[in-house]
């Protein structure tokens, strides 16, 4: 049965969610395509979601994206009802050179995720964090696309 598998859950950094806003065809749009289509559990928190807001606002990645006001709070406010959403409460030191990129290791060891996705240098360059693998959003969807398969194998 393809829905053997239990659920997989992954945390994306913050520059996951910009980058799919500004090319809507590359590896992070495809990432939160496959989490639409429920191929994995979405797990972020309010910690994330509030950079993410920051961020969006930036003048230069408003040049961007091209979102209004409204458009960008309803794009936060529909990741915090549909996403899993842990507490946020858990701190970690674990990236000296930024620790913005905390709140993204916290969320992962909240939530027991399977992956991180980052294309953040420094996270990547961790390559994992607590057991929990740090992957850019390519080998994810290839880690996706291996899991697809093995769920439709497991079903002959």
């Amino acid at each position: 049965m393809a829905g053997s598998l239990l659920p997989m859950k992954a945390v994306l950094d913050v520059g996951q969610f910009v980058s799919a806003t500004i090319v809507p065809r590359g590896n992070p749009a495809q990432v939160l395509l496959a989490w639409r289509e429920g191929r994995f559990e979405l797990v972020t928190s309010p910690p994330i979601l509030a950079d993410l807001r920051r961020v969006l606002f930036y003048p230069r990645i408003r040049k961007r994206h091209g979102f209004s006001d409204d458009e960008i709070e309803l794009f936060v406010d529909s990741l915090s009802l549909a996403a899993s959403l842990t507490p946020g409460e858990l701190k970690v030191e674990a990236v000296a050179a930024d620790h913005s990129d905390d709140k993204i290791l916290a969320c992962a060891q909240e939530a027991r995720a399977d992956y991180v996705v980052a294309s953040d240098d420094h996270l990547t360059s961790l390559k994992s964090f607590s057991g929990i693998p740090i992957v850019t959003p390519r080998r994810f969807l290839e880690i996706l696309k291996e899991r697809d398969e093995q769920a439709e194998s497991g079903d002959r």
